[in-house]
């Protein structure tokens, strides 16, 4: 029977709850923004040329804002304060600048900007202080700001269109959307705020239209606009000219999930893609071939590389794999534990030999190299294959020409993590450690995802129950006690004997029938096909910012779905499951009503800190002033490796906390980090028990928390910090490191999402949806 215990429910990721993706600022370099007063040097001469330049500039704002406000001039303009790169580095923000103009900060732009809100008074005093006023902290402000802009029309709008004429925006707007979306300006003042909604409304009741208000936890509502006959090009144009308004977007489409397939009698095979599946991902599936013959294959191979021809292949093993990645679940009864809707066409790379005796290392590494660059648009690679296990202080030789490919043609490496099928037989839970059951080569390699196998069926032979680690399944620790497998799925049930059959995972066989097998072999084509959907939906168009996926997010993404979908264990199980199961595309891009995740993106350097603060959190998580809830982090980057230093092959370390923040007596706040919690094993102590335990120089990591007492805090923050290993010497570029949190309610209640996407909305982070809508077609 299923061990219900490892599939946990916490509520299902809904397709119209997207992951919020919050870009990188370099505001948040260097922890929190300095006292008032700003900058503690003069980053530039502060010559009498450059206070006229930024006084010139500075007219030019004031100018095009004084032109959108001749219609409201009761209501404040927006004024960007655009920093030079260095200060926004340093966090030389000029406050003393304009609090001595009485002008108010307004939000941010983007990261080199600071927005402020200005009215007549305010500008001509702050020209004032540009020309005439010479302190040191005047003088500091002057030298961070590399000039000003007019928060207007152009800015306001997507950058797709803000070079088009107005009704050619508005024609693109209605192709995309059935309404307008109007975000507002949130200012410090309530009664200005409020002024600012009363007017705009006053607006649209001049063009005729009444519009949906969307309540925000913080000020004023969301505005949807009916992009009808009322919204004439005179009305649009009117609107997007407020100056009120922050943004003006077309409201993104959400697709609904498709309904599950019916469960069939027996295993079922898809047949050729549908019309609408024309822009299926591809996978590579660098094995032993794929029958050039099948029938059931033919029409999802996209294209083939050859590099061995029968009798060195049977293409017995390729087929079998690549079925998985097409219809792993039609070919498995529909079980539940097969991922709905995952199909992938294929790139078929004949590169590995049939038989007992394998390819030759080298002859694979060879065909990598030539087999890759040839196909630069296919960004998973499946490699089903393993030699022998890997050792404790040295990376593989291959494993290491993996991070190395990995990271020249921007691919994502998904590799089995072994077979063990020796004796001692391993039931669950193992009765010893000392089995030599260690993940094979290049498994250990750090920028791969690699797989182990769990079982979805058992029977009264069977050495291990459903959900269970399968019996061959290798398990981590990678060298250097790097955690190792990243996940796991379904990869087929064994007896005492090894054999499968009524318990193993159907595949397709070469000759074109289905029958049961086991091994890791089958668990990687099936995460595989899950990546390389995840890569789709993030790559595809339609964001005010394109995100351009690349290995580390994907891989972040799928191993933060994994925590989700499974409950927490402890270091020996985590050994063999990884951090669990990755869910369907669903489960992987989008939240449920009882969480809240936030995927961050950042560039750090050593000796800088990076920190976001204050961390909205959503009011049904707080209780009495603390916070019960369930904390959920991964962290992926791809630091700089050297082959030559042993042990040491991965050169920097990301430390990430989530933790409280409290103000200091001397000033500024200090950071106590929850998440891990302070005083765990693996976060203080000793270099040894921080690698073993905390995973120390891996450039994955996973924590997890809950809160079930609350835990006391106003002022929550997530911090992330760079260490570079000795006589590293300094990055010569940032170091991109993902971090996902998730933050889930320990009741389950509904509201989590919405007020946490309310919170981030009434924020200054720089955020969209990390996916528009989700692509499921039905099969029949």
């Amino acid at each position: 029977m299923a061990t219900q215990g490892n599939r946990p429910e916490r509520g299902a990721p809904k397709p119209s709850n997207p992951i919020a993706h919050v870009a990188y600022e370099r505001r948040d370099l260097m922890g929190m923004d300095p006292p008032a007063g700003g900058g503690g040097k003069e980053l530039v001469p502060v010559t009498a040329e450059l206070r006229q330049t930024l006084s010139r500039s500075m007219v030019d704002a004031a100018n095009a804002i004084a032109a959108e406000s001749a219609a409201h001039p009761d209501l404040p303009g927006v004024m960007v304060v655009r920093l030079r790169d260095i200060a926004v580095a340093k966090s030389h923000r000029p406050l003393t600048l304009i609090q001595e103009a009485s002008i108010l900060p307004a939000g941010h732009g983007e990261i080199n900007e600071m927005l402020v809100a200005v009215g007549a008074a305010s500008l001509n005093q702050l020209n004032h202080i540009i020309k005439q006023r010479n302190t040191k902290a005047i003088r500091n402000n002057l030298s961070a700001v590399d000039g000003f802009a007019a928060w207007d029309v152009t800015r306001r709008l997507p950058r797709d269109v803000r070079d088009k004429p107005l009704a050619e925006t508005l024609t693109v707007f209605r192709q995309q959307a059935a309404r307008l979306m109007i975000r507002l300006f949130a200012h410090v003042s309530a009664d200005t705020t409020s002024l600012v909604v009363e007017r705009f409304e006053q607006l649209l009741r001049g063009f005729g239209m009444e519009p949906l208000r969307l309540p925000q936890r913080a000020g004023p509502p969301l505005f949807l606009l009916p992009l009808n006959g009322a919204m004439t090009v005179e009305a649009f144009s009117a609107i997007v000219q407020f100056q009120g308004v922050r943004h003006a977007r077309p409201e993104p489409r959400i697709l609904p999930t498709a309904a599950v397939m019916p469960a069939a009698a027996g295993p079922t095979f898809a047949t050729a893609p549908l019309p609408t599946e024309t822009n299926l991902p591809v996978v590579a599936v660098f094995d032993s071939g794929v029958n050039p013959g099948s029938a059931h294959m033919a029409p999802w191979v996209t294209s083939r590389d050859i590099y061995i021809l029968p009798p060195d292949t049977d293409y017995v093993h390729g087929t079998a794999v690549a079925s998985l990645v097409v219809d792993s679940r039609g070919l498995n009864l529909q079980h539940s534990h097969f991922p709905v809707t995952t199909s992938c066409l294929i790139h078929d790379v004949c590169a590995l030999e049939s038989g007992a005796t394998g390819a030759q290392q080298t002859d694979l590494i060879i065909r990598l190299r030539e087999a890759i660059p040839k196909y630069p648009n296919v960004k998973i690679w499946n490699l089903s294959l393993g030699g022998g296990p890997i050792g404790d202080e040295e990376f593989s030789e291959f494993g290491r020409e993996l991070d190395t490919l990995s990271d020249l043609h921007g691919v994502l490496f998904v590799v089995a993590a072994g077979n063990y099928v020796h004796m001692p037989r391993r039931g669950w839970p193992t009765p010893t450690a000392s089995l030599g059951d260690r993940i094979s080569t290049p498994a250990d390699s750090v920028r791969a995802l690699t797989v182990g196998a769990i079982t979805h069926l058992d029977s009264d032979t069977s050495l291990v129950r459903v959900d269970e680690p399968a019996p061959y399944s290798r398990r981590g620790p990678g060298p250097v006690f790097t955690p190792k497998p990243d996940l796991v799925h379904v990869g087929g049930n064994a007896d005492a004997n090894m054999q499968p059959a009524g318990i193993g995972i159907n595949v397709l066989r070469a000759a074109g029938h289905v029958a049961a097998d086991c091994g890791t072999s089958f668990a990687s084509p099936i995460a595989a096909g899950l990546a390389a959907r995840t890569w789709s939906i993030l790559a595809a168009p339609g964001r005010t910012n394109q995100i351009n996926p690349y290995p580390a997010m994907v891989k972040a993404l799928m191993i933060h779905s994994a925590q989700l979908g499974s409950p927490e264990r402890d270091a020996f199980a985590r050994r063999y499951y990884g951090a669990g199961v990755p869910g369907n595309a669903t489960a992987v891009l989008y939240d449920s009503d009882s969480s809240f995740t936030m995927l961050f993106e950042l560039d750090i350097v050593d000796s800088m800190k990076w920190r976001k603060a204050p961390f909205p959190i959503p009011a049904s998580l707080m209780h009495e002033g603390k916070l019960k809830a369930e904390v959920v982090i991964t962290a992926v980057c791809a630091p700089p490796v050297d082959s030559s230093k042993g042990a040491e092959y991965v050169r920097f370390n990301v430390d990430v906390g989530f933790g409280r923040m409290a103000p200091m007596e001397k000033g500024g706040w200090s950071f106590k980090g929850c998440v891990p919690a302070e005083g765990e094993l693996g976060t203080n102590g000793f270099e040894q028990a921080q690698v073993e335990h905390g995973g120390k120089w891996s450039p994955v990591k996973t924590y997890r928390r809950s809160f079930p007492k609350g835990a006391a805090g106003n002022m929550w923050a997530l911090q992330a910090t760079l260490l570079r290993r000795a006589f590293e010497p300094a990055l010569a570029q940032p170091l991109r490191v993902v971090i996902i949190v998730t933050l889930r309610a320990l009741d389950d209640n509904p509201r989590v999402y919405e007020e946490g996407r309310r919170l981030l909305a009434a924020s200054n982070w720089l955020h969209q949806d990390i996916a528009a809508r989700i692509d499921l077609p039905v099969r029949v």
